[in-house]
């Protein structure tokens, strides 16, 4: 299977385990050794001043939630937006502890093109093969995430995700040259 790194995972409908239910995972890598990514659409209830302090850090103010990126725990996560001068959107991923504090704090800001983001505790991670088998037996589909989508609200993120897949899988299907240009005649 190709590589589905910078696609989103969103879980089926039929996806049971509680870890995952309704959740959109950004993948941030995808290869033969395993994959990992983000759950983009679980908010936690602590802010990124509360786990900077938490951690030891310099007291921060920043009212902005964590997110809860998985059940594996790792380093604190970083994605963020990132707009080249010709207006082009991007997504950076960082675990560079020091580099998101100073994001956090907002001194980073001001370089040039950088943008939303968002903080993640924890990430979701598959071993060689285990991604692949669960896409097969459809746990979970494949969704071209944009920059907007990640930074969006969460509470409609599956339902939106699910949206649309459902309509490019349903125009996928059909034979455009079958459509007559009248919907009448049908």
């Amino acid at each position: 299977m190709d590589s589905i790194q910078g696609r989103a995972l969103v879980a089926s409908p039929y996806l049971n385990d509680p870890n995952f239910l309704r959740s959109v995972v950004y993948v941030l890598q995808h290869d033969e050794e395993g994959a990992f990514g983000l759950v983009l659409n679980r908010p936690t209830h602590a802010t990124i001043g509360e786990l900077m302090e938490q951690l030891g850090e310099s007291s921060v103010v920043n009212d902005a939630n964590v997110y809860w990126g998985g059940p594996v725990d790792g380093p604190l996560m970083l994605l963020q937006e990132a707009v080249s001068p010709s207006g082009d959107h991007a997504i950076f991923a960082a675990s560079d502890q020091a580099k998101i504090l100073k994001i956090c704090v907002g001194n980073e800001m001001e370089e040039v093109g950088a943008g939303r983001y968002r903080i993640f505790d924890g990430y979701a991670g598959w071993g060689a093969e285990q991604l692949n088998r669960e896409l097969k037996s459809g746990d979970w589909l494949l969704w071209d995430v944009t920059p907007n989508h990640i930074f969006t609200e969460v509470d409609e993120l599956w339902e939106s995700a699910i949206k649309s897949i459902g309509r490019d899988v349903l125009a996928g299907g059909i034979d455009r040259s079958r459509i007559p240009e009248d919907p009448a005649f049908n």
